[in-house]
């Protein structure tokens, strides 16, 4: 029997999970020639060299890999498709979209508009232009659970069913309602259907930086921490000894509840979704973490300055973990006793360069310096997923949640972005 002439074409493909879907295609998962090629699409140049994608095997079945950059989803005006079937080769035999754009804009509701117009813009394209579309998956977030209002929404844990009962006026700042309508819209009467996935806190890699990666912000923290007191694979000639960071947070930001996903889960689910129409399309949404036992960032935390031979420290003393914190998404107590973690890699970053890792001073979090930073302080409330829906499915199973995050400090000192 031939295998299938599946075609997946991800939108997003330099961020953290369409990095990670792009990785798992070419890894043969879920089993070997599911799918013939996959197409990585991205805004950012983005060189194949460096991407860390693994490189096909000799003598081995692997799907083929187009890689397209400069692909602006944006345009208010102008032949988007002509567009996309000049650049991409096969754009005919796409059979999978995987969507994971976003622009994050100051204006909540320009923000929504733009990024609805994005997607209208893909889907209205490969009306035209893929005939033999079988699934669109894109990823949403717990902003659709309210968690930007000052101490949360919804009673945790957190169920699918809650998300039509936003309050109006946080609704209309968030784009994944405005993503369904159109979905459900453009996939009436077609042969496609549709799923969206919906994970908090996403644990990855990308070679060439992300502007919300947490993993990535505390990672250069803790990687630059520990030379300044040396420790560390390059700090040669210094003697190592045990030293103590503190948690970059509250008691309440280092206590609260919270299911975080890798994003290997996440792109495993997605893929494996997508292949099961029957089961998981039709407009499902899906709550996705590592773990069904939620976790703590106090938990966390010590394993994570572990990995760079410091001790973790988490503060026992202030609000208790349950209080509700008055602090708005990306504000920040007026003052705390140490550099907070943008501001040490921002003052100490010319020590990457000074130890070679060039990648380090071009590729970090960006615009999004701030938001991570203030991760410990606003998020003081309990916002763990329920992730029944998503085990019925029989895809995936519990993995330890700080797995995730070591596979991605590995794979950024491999890829120059630590020290």
């Amino acid at each position: 029997m031939a295998p299938p002439a599946n075609h997946a074409m991800v939108y997003g493909a330099s961020g953290l999970v369409g990095w990670s879907i792009i990785h798992q295609i070419l890894s043969n998962y879920p089993t070997n020639g599911m799918f013939s090629k996959v197409t990585a699409t991205t805004n950012r140049p983005l060189d194949l060299s460096s991407s860390c994608w693994p490189q096909p095997k000799p003598n081995s079945v692997h799907p083929e890999l187009q890689l397209i950059s400069g692909i602006d989803l944006s345009q208010v005006d102008g032949p988007f498709a002509e567009s996309l079937k000049e650049k991409v080769s096969d754009v005919e035999t796409v059979t999978h979209i995987y969507y994971l754009v976003f622009t994050a804009i100051d204006d909540d509701i320009e923000e929504v508009e733009t990024n609805r117009r994005m997607l209208q813009n893909v889907i209205d394209a490969h009306t035209l232009l893929s005939p033999s579309l079988k699934f669109v998956a894109f990823v949403g977030g717990t902003r659709g659970y309210g968690i930007y209002a000052p101490g949360g929404t919804f009673t945790p844990p957190l169920e699918e069913e809650m998300v039509s009962n936003l309050p109006p006026d946080y609704a209309k700042t968030v784009v994944y309602p405005a993503y369904r309508e159109l979905l459900s819209e453009a996939s009436t009467g077609k042969s496609w259907t549709w799923c969206e996935v919906c994970p908090d806190a996403i644990i990855g890699f990308t070679p060439n930086g992300s502007q919300f990666s947490l993993a990535l912000h505390w990672a250069q923290y803790l990687s630059l921490y520990a030379y300044n007191h040396g420790i560390g694979p390059r700090a040669e000639g210094k003697i190592h000894e045990r030293v103590k960071v503190p948690f970059p947070g509250n008691t309440a930001g280092a206590n609260s509840l919270f299911t975080p996903a890798s994003s290997k889960t996440i792109a495993r689910f997605m893929i494996e979704a997508s292949l099961q129409p029957d089961k998981c399309g039709i407009g499902r949404l899906f709550n996705i973490a590592d773990n069904q036992r939620p976790c703590t960032y106090g938990e966390l935390w010590p394993q994570l300055a572990k990995w760079f031979g410091l001790e973790g420290v988490v503060p026992t003393e202030g609000s208790t973990g349950h209080d509700k914190n008055k602090l708005k998404v990306g504000e920040l107590p007026e003052s705390t006793s140490s550099l907070r973690p943008g501001e040490y890699v921002s003052k100490y970053r010319g020590i990457f360069s000074q130890h070679g890792c060039e990648n380090a001073v071009r590729a970090g979090v960006g615009a999004g310096n701030r938001q991570l930073d203030s991760v410990g302080y606003w998020l003081t409330f309990d916002r763990q997923m329920s992730i029944d829906k998503m085990r019925s499915t029989g895809i995936g199973g519990d993995v330890d949640p700080v797995d995730g995050w070591i596979e991605s400090f590995e794979m950024f000192r491999r890829a120059g972005l630590i020290l």
